[in-house]
């Protein structure tokens, strides 16, 4: 097939397709407005977050504070060894 051939054939191809396209083209929406926030409202939200974020600090802070003391025992420190536990040493006559 020759060159002018195939530009024939792309030509009414791409007439097909635009005919197509207008006939079932999608009805264009208007676009709504975007909302927009008062500066209020801003505020307000602003002030709501950062007293979260305390809230969770402060509960995360406090979690580590109780789980970095480690548990004492009852004696108080180092347990020391009595007499009775030691064996007793026994002269071999």
């Amino acid at each position: 097939m020759n060159a002018a051939a195939r530009r024939r054939i792309a030509a009414a191809q791409k007439k097909r397709w635009a005919e197509y396209k207008k006939a079932h083209a999608a009805p264009v929406e208007e676009a709504k407005p975007k909302r927009v926030l008062s500066a209020a409202a801003r505020k307000h939200i602003a002030e709501a977050t950062r007293r979260r974020w305390a809230e969770y600090r402060a509960t995360k802070e406090a979690a580590q504070k109780t789980a970095s003391k480690p548990a004492r025992k009852a004696s108080g420190g180092r347990a020391k060894k009595s007499a009775a536990a030691a064996p007793a040493e026994t002269p071999s006559s």
